[in-house]
């Protein structure tokens, strides 16, 4: 197995889900959210319930929180789709595995509504007597607790079953991106993938911005940590360096062409200090900037 997928931020842009996660909340009425295998979020919480928002404000209570997302995971790992369950406070969540070759590396969570018929409730608690607690020992949540959406069983099996085909889409997606760049030996013999064309072409036409991976991954639709990688092996530089290149070859350009103060050169490229400009400059170029010009014009006469 590529040792790559075993990272979570290979398997989900995390910006470009969150979007997608906060679409699902709001379509659905449940709240959403991605943990990884230990419980611990990364992404940030989409439409969560006042009673819920105040059940984590309490230290104690949202350690029981993080236990139920963490075995409601581990559970729906264990059966390899979605798993509907009830958690400490008796509330209806669900877990959709994120599992790539037979290994676990997080899920998503959504929930936080109550069945219609409880009464008459199939669904299991996800946690032992031990840990199962009443409303009665905290009367202060009772009024947001009567503000949980109600919904069907039928319903809620209908979102799960929605979120974990899109899951298991994504993951078949970045697995096959992966398989196919990390089989191809042309990719690897320095030929530029398609994948990096939206952040090159970006990078060409927009270097006086201030440029970061993130948004870079962004446009070519893979994760921040793929995104590293096959950066590196393309171009052979990391990202910072190849965007401090593209300005330098362009301010080499302007110092030959033009008696721009070089303030003003460091400034439109993007750099916010002078002298930072001067340093790159020299490590890349070996001189000077004005040094460097004063060489070209002393070449031309």
């Amino acid at each position: 197995m590529n040792s790559n997928l075993n990272q979570l931020d290979y398997i989900l842009n995390i910006d470009k889900f969150q979007k997608i996660q906060d679409d699902i909340a709001k379509a659905t009425g449940m709240a959403v959210i991605a943990i990884d295998y230990t419980g611990k979020p990364i992404t940030k919480h989409s439409y969560c319930s006042s009673f819920c928002t105040m059940v984590r404000l309490n230290p104690e209570l949202r350690k029981l929180c993080e236990k139920c997302d963490s075995r409601g995971g581990l559970e729906a790992a264990r059966d390899q789709g979605a798993y509907i369950y009830l958690c400490h406070f008796g509330i209806v969540d669900i877990a959709i595995p994120i599992v790539v070759d037979g290994q676990y590396l997080g899920a998503i969570m959504a929930g936080q509504v109550l069945e219609e018929d409880s009464e008459n409730s199939e669904l299991e608690r996800i946690v032992s007597k031990k840990y199962q607690l009443s409303l009665e020992n905290y009367p202060e949540l009772k009024n947001e607790y009567q503000k949980l959406n109600s919904m069907s069983i039928d319903k809620i099996n209908a979102i799960a079953n929605m979120i974990n085909r899109l899951i298991n889409y994504i993951v078949g997606e970045a697995q096959l991106k992966t398989t196919l760049y990390d089989s191809n030996p042309d990719l690897k013999n320095g030929h530029k993938a398609t994948l990096l064309k939206p952040a090159l072409k970006y990078i060409d036409e927009h270097y006086k911005e201030k440029l970061y991976m993130d948004n870079m991954a962004y446009l070519c639709n893979i994760s921040s940590g793929y995104f590293s990688k096959i950066f590196k092996i393309e171009t052979g530089e990391n990202f910072s360096n190849y965007v401090n290149i593209v300005k330098l070859n362009k301010a080499m350009e302007i110092l030959e062409t033009s008696d721009e103060p070089i303030a003003n050169i460091a400034l439109d490229l993007g750099f916010e200090d002078c002298g930072y400009f001067i340093k790159v400059f020299k490590k890349h170029v070996g001189d000077t900037p004005a040094n460097y010009r004063n060489s070209k014009i002393m070449n031309k006469n």
